[in-house]
């Protein structure tokens, strides 16, 4: 079977069985799947939402136009959302020492609560989730039958005392 590794703000739509692989951090990923035509979707969203007038080459980046787009794949061949299994992961707060309420929510629960409610607008809810914490991801994505494998991350901070010499 194919890999295809999907790196962050890309989309990958797969009309045949495929692996993709990707890993996430505060970005999230949307993977929608439908099991009666087998095609399928995975995006790696960067930010919860596009500047205005934001190009079509770049609106897989954000996770309030790569969602309508990656549905818009699957309205054009005439399945509808309904349709559609959903999963979504990622999201996670992978930068240390960060002080919540100095700064307010920070970009993974800003992916998260944006894709939920992007996904919701439409009608849709995740089949499955992995979503928040504070490790990132390795995530495989089987487009044959929309199975998700994650592994967690080592966490680890680069700046730390011990790293240092």
């Amino acid at each position: 079977m194919t890999r295809y590794f999907l790196h962050p703000g890309d989309v990958r739509f797969s009309t045949s069985p495929e692996l993709v692989e990707t890993i996430l951090g505060s970005c999230v990923s949307i993977t929608l799947r439908d099991p009666v035509s087998g095609l399928a979707a995975i995006s790696h969203c960067v930010v919860p939402n596009a500047p205005f007038g934001v190009a079509d080459a770049e609106r897989f980046r954000f996770c309030d136009t790569a969602i309508p787009a990656m549905l818009n794949f699957f309205a054009e061949r005439h399945v509808p959302a309904d349709r559609l299994d959903v999963k979504l992961f990622g999201g996670a707060e992978v930068l240390p020492g960060l002080s919540r309420p100095a700064i307010g929510p920070l970009v993974g629960a800003l992916n998260s609560t944006r894709a939920l409610a992007v996904l919701s607008s439409f009608g849709l809810s995740p089949s499955a989730r992995n979503i928040a914490g504070v490790v990132g991801l390795h995530l495989i994505f089987d487009t044959a039958n929309g199975d998700v494998w994650i592994r967690s991350l080592p966490q680890f901070s680069p700046l730390a005392k011990e790293h240092c010499a």
